[in-house]
């Protein structure tokens, strides 16, 4: 496999979607707006708009669209009254690089798991990973009002799959009148008990991978779409402890 079919990314700056540009999604005190890089946005922008076509718009999104594809998983992912928390193609890369360094430690030390073999992985379901982008869709809309700093568990649309959606408070309060809420998914390899005293901020890695949200609310045709972190790794590969 050539090294240029690693990953096609572009520019993978966030030059699509003006609502991408910022670095945390924040609730203001209007609840019809959110807060990007300083500046309101409407959340209702989108909402004549399925969350494949809002991914499809976006370069940022465009790898991950490919693999929606090639599993299939458009209908699924653009299914109405659900919430998804997309990765980006960073986080795709991320998983590709990891799975590339365990390639080369056990087979072999040229080889590459590029985005062809990726796709390859989807389309044939190969262990069992065709519906592994369905770990990012919980099967109810989650608007601001009802996330809590506790957090609350949800089946994800992968089989025998829990999440975790909840907020912590975040910094002063700048140009909103309340206090800026960071929105968290997380994501349980374990069972975990939630209480005001074990909150989803505190729930150790061994037990599940806290993901930060950096745009959220957005509503469109199939519900709410929210972006996930750069800095996450694709079906939170190499996590599992």
């Amino acid at each position: 496999m050539k090294t240029a079919q690693f990953i096609k990314m572009k520019k993978l700056l966030f030059t699509g979607i003006p609502v991408l540009l910022g670095l945390l999604s924040i609730l203001p005190s209007c609840k019809k707006d959110y807060l990007i890089g300083g500046s309101i946005e409407d959340v209702n922008m989108y909402k004549g708009m399925t969350n494949y076509e809002v991914l499809s718009k976006d370069p940022a999104f465009d790898t991950l669209v490919q693999l929606i594809d090639a599993a299939g998983l458009k209908d699924q992912i653009n299914q109405g009254g659900t919430t998804f928390f997309a990765p980006s193609d960073y986080a795709i890369l991320n998983y590709m690089q990891q799975r590339t360094l365990y390639v080369q430690e056990h087979y072999n030390a040229n080889g590459i798991f590029g985005l062809d073999s990726l796709k390859y992985y989807l389309k044939n379901n190969i262990d069992n990973t065709r519906d592994s982008m369905l770990m990012y869709q919980i099967n109810t809309p989650l608007p601001y009002d009802v996330l809590t700093r506790t957090g609350i568990a949800y089946q994800t649309g992968l089989s025998k799959d829990t999440a975790i959606v909840s907020y912590s408070p975040y910094g002063g309060t700048g140009p909103v009148s309340t206090q800026p809420r960071a929105v968290f998914y997380t994501h349980l390899w374990y069972h975990y008990d939630l209480s005001n005293s074990n909150r989803a901020e505190d729930i150790p890695e061994e037990i599940g991978v806290r993901t930060l949200v950096i745009t959220s609310g957005i509503n469109t045709k199939s519900g709410i779409m929210n972006y996930l972190e750069n800095f996450h790794i694709l079906f939170f590969y190499g996590t599992k402890q």
